[in-house]
């Protein structure tokens, strides 16, 4: 009877993640699909030799989050919507294909619609980040005040890191 129970315990496939929370910014959670996605469609591209992509592209989500908080308070204007439609259009053919394409979002569960909200987010921050710091060619001292910034909004968000590296 063990003998039995023991081979029908191996026959058992073994249980898929199929998302998971990965980190909670304030009240909204960074998913497992969100970094894939990021990772998918080169959104944050981890630096060559980067031991662990996904802490290095959760991080940037992390930061990413906490930014869009403060674009929201202070409504930049919309980026327009022809250079949303351009940067997707340049996403689907990096992809191969319309097919492939297709198929990346399928697995990262992300819609067209979705992507273009985080393409026009992105262009959001990207107009609030220059006329915060008055830049428009990212310097060393651009890079640091933007650093600074985002530590203190670190600091005075609820942010609660999950993941926990293999």
């Amino acid at each position: 009877m063990l003998c039995v129970l023991l081979v029908l315990a191996l026959q058992q496939p073994a249980a898929a993640v199929i998302d998971r929370i990965l980190a909670v910014v304030g009240t909204d959670p960074i998913m497992l699909s969100d970094v894939t996605a990021a990772i998918e469609f080169h959104l944050i591209v981890p630096p060559g030799g980067t031991a662990d992509p996904t802490a290095y592209v959760l991080d940037r989500l992390i930061r990413r989050n906490l930014m869009l908080g403060e674009v929201e308070r202070f409504q930049p204007p919309m980026p327009d919507a022809a250079e949303v439609t351009t940067r997707v259009d340049g996403m689907e053919r990096q992809a191969g294909s319309p097919a492939a394409f297709d198929r990346a979002l399928a697995v990262t569960g992300m819609t067209r619609d979705q992507l273009r909200a985080f393409v026009r987010d992105d262009l959001r921050i990207r107009t609030y980040l220059l006329d915060r710091f008055g830049s428009d060619r990212p310097s060393d001292e651009f890079n640091a005040a933007v650093e600074a910034w985002v530590a203190d909004l670190r600091r005075r968000a609820q942010v609660t890191v999950l993941y926990q590296p293999r």
